[in-house]
């Protein structure tokens, strides 16, 4: 394809979804999910489910392990062709179904992804730059298998994200949206692998983040508080974040580290 033919990533985002059915946030819908209903668990067996950064911090605490045995044994990653960057898709089982579902529901509930927590709600983001926040659209994602959107309970989209949970993901995925978009990264495929796998093991990887932290010049050369570094030493939250700067200093040149 030549390159004046190539579609820019954002253009093709924002388009799609000016063509969606969208919800606003006061917007009422009737639907409901539970094990009495016939398409109990449907939904876990044919679908795909891409990772956040948090999603993966999550997912890893639940299962008590850590964060680089969650990739190799639960993840496929590869490069997102649309933005250039590391995509990282949950390892379904051989016959399609979640690896984490069982007959009675979802055996990592309290902590499962964030497309499960809105579903059948779909967001997504048109644009977003700096410090400008990227606008969030929410549409009805209705699928032939799912029977909830014939239940009668109603509710607001507000009301279902806050039952869901959605909230606090939505909040902890920000800067992954705003790194998508991000125009510093400039065009497709720019990055190069090292950086690539830079990003992968900082937004990812927490445990092999920090031992990159710990154990290489990293504190030599940057300004961290002894505060900070207590923190980091043991909490995955305050790791991701400091892979997250990490990651917006040294990808997207931010000056938001001090040199020693």
């Amino acid at each position: 394809m030549n390159k004046e033919n190539k579609i820019n990533p954002l253009q093709f985002v924002h388009e799609n979804l000016e063509k969606l059915d969208k919800l606003q946030k006061d917007d009422k819908f009737s639907f409901s999910c539970h094990q009495g209903i016939d398409c109990w668990g449907v939904c876990c067996k044919t679908t795909n489910v891409y990772l956040t950064p948090y999603d993966t911090l999550r997912l890893k605490t639940n299962l008590g392990i850590d964060s680089s045995k969650f990739l190799a044994k639960h993840t496929i990653q590869y490069m997102g062709e649309d933005f250039g960057l590391p995509l990282v898709k949950l390892k379904m089982e051989d016959n399609g179904h979640c690896p984490f579902l069982c007959e009675t529901g979802c055996t990592v509930y309290k902590d499962r992804p964030t497309s499960c927590r809105t579903y059948p709600i779909g967001q997504a983001t048109s644009s977003g730059s700096h410090n400008v926040k990227g606008e969030m659209a929410f549409f009805k994602v209705k699928e032939a298998h799912c029977h909830g959107w014939q239940e009668a309970k109603e509710w607001s989209l507000e009301e279902w994200f806050a039952d869901q949970g959605v909230l606090e993901y939505n909040s902890a995925n920000e800067f992954s949206v705003f790194l998508s978009f991000n125009p510093n990264l400039g065009e497709v495929g720019k990055l190069d692998e090292k950086k690539l796998g830079m990003i992968l093991m900082a937004l990812y990887d927490v445990d092999q983040f920090r031992k990159f932290v710990l154990e290489s010049s990293f504190l030599d050369k940057f300004t961290v508080t002894d505060e900070e570094i207590e923190k980091f030493k043991v909490d995955d939250n305050e790791a991701l974040k400091l892979g997250m700067k990490w990651v917006h200093f040294s990808i997207l040149g931010a000056p938001v580290f001090e040199l020693k």
